[in-house]
């Protein structure tokens, strides 16, 4: 397939395709951004992998495959996201019977703050930074997982690493 051929059959392919993505993405995350977040990822994924697209498998099965692969792993996520929020929690020292109230605002307020600081990531430095942090991949096994290269996932990390550190230190010293 030629360049121009690619791009005519891919954009054919999304026209036809993208309602049934994202209604399926909806069905399961019931959030319009998010099922519209999750088809382009579908969409983009399938670009990325056009070389090993099968012509006998139908076009639809696959993408609703990749669809379902990407829920999957995004509820993943978020359960290795609840659990190290969880054991933050758990981790955090006590304080005096008189402080305790005071300690657990402030640890709300941390909590909730290093969430949303996470949540203002760009949504794919922030799905490298939770691969790396969260699920302990190397950047090697991320690039894979996104078809990316390692030299980019590098990079995101060094600007999501960036972006934490000056928010959160505004974050800390206001607690302090």
């Amino acid at each position: 397939m030629g360049n121009s051929r690619e791009h005519s059959w891919f954009q054919q392919v999304y026209t036809d395709f993208f309602p049934k993505v994202y209604a399926f993405a909806y069905r399961h995350t019931r959030d319009a951004e998010q099922a519209e977040d999750l088809a382009h990822d579908v969409f983009l994924k399938f670009w990325q992998n056009r070389a090993s697209f099968s012509e006998v498998i139908p076009t639809d099965a696959q993408l609703l495959t990749m669809a379902r692969q990407l829920l999957i792993n995004r509820y993943k996520r978020d359960i290795v996201r609840q659990r190290v929020y969880a054991n933050w929690q758990q981790q955090t020292p006590e304080t005096t019977a008189v402080d305790d109230t005071e300690h657990l605002l402030q640890t709300e307020e941390l909590t909730s703050r290093l969430q949303a600081a996470l949540e203002n990531l760009p949504p794919k430095r922030r799905e490298i930074f939770e691969k790396s942090r969260f699920e302990h991949l190397s950047y090697a096994e991320i690039a894979q997982q996104l078809g990316i290269s390692p030299a980019t996932v590098e990079s995101q990390m060094v600007k999501a690493l960036k972006t934490l550190r000056e928010k959160l230190a505004v974050i800390f010293l206001l607690f302090l």
